[in-house]
């Protein structure tokens, strides 16, 4: 989702929750998987987490997200 968009979808929806620290706007039925495909993260290597809690990669199409919850999607990769 575009900066732009988002500010739109923000104004209009006051129900949010944080996505990598930042407030994203909360849609009913939200999934990690929705999500991972709204913005774009098709990294090889992710960890994911809700609220704390490592969401096992067999259950991201449907692990549901709530209202205020904090989601982090992290890209792992490595370096030299």
């Amino acid at each position: 989702m575009t900066d732009s968009r988002l500010c739109e979808v923000l104004a209009m929806n006051d129900l949010t929750i944080q996505l990598n620290n930042r407030p994203y706007p909360y849609l009913e039925g939200t999934t990690i998987g929705s999500l991972m495909r709204e913005n774009n993260f098709d990294f090889v290597a992710i960890i994911v987490k809700i609220n704390g809690s490592v969401i096992e990669e067999d259950k991201w199409l449907t692990a549901a997200v709530n209202v205020d919850d904090n989601v982090e999607i992290i890209h792992i990769f490595g370096g030299g």
